[in-house]
């Protein structure tokens, strides 16, 4: 139930958009700066930002899946190279919303 409310609230609170908190950070930058970053091998920061903040997620809200939460099977690799095919997608977009669609992508995935 407890898992079930706080999942509701943050649904509500990314659906907000502009009222939300803002994001600080890498993931506030933008998904032209992420693609320069990993062309010049100088995304740590940002990746390290994707990873805490899935992490985050994996803390407050779901840590299922075998003690890896929404994580599953993925690994840092792996969430770079989505993030590299989220941001070539979505140029306009930035990585804190890349890392929210990761999260929905991962959850359904551990589901199967």
């Amino acid at each position: 139930m407890y898992k079930t409310i706080v999942s509701l609230i943050i649904l509500i609170t990314l659906s907000l958009g502009a009222m939300a908190a803002p994001i600080k950070g890498s993931g506030a930058s933008s998904c032209g700066n992420w693609l320069k970053e990993r062309r010049n091998g100088t995304y740590a920061v940002d990746l390290n930002w994707v990873l805490g903040f899935i992490s985050a997620y994996n803390h407050y809200i779901d840590s299922s899946t075998g003690g890896n939460g929404v994580f599953g099977s993925s690994d840092i690799e792996g969430v770079a190279a989505w993030m590299d095919n989220y941001c070539s997608s979505n140029p306009l977009s930035n990585p804190y919303t890349g890392s929210v669609e990761l999260i929905e992508e991962l959850k359904l995935r551990s589901k199967f």
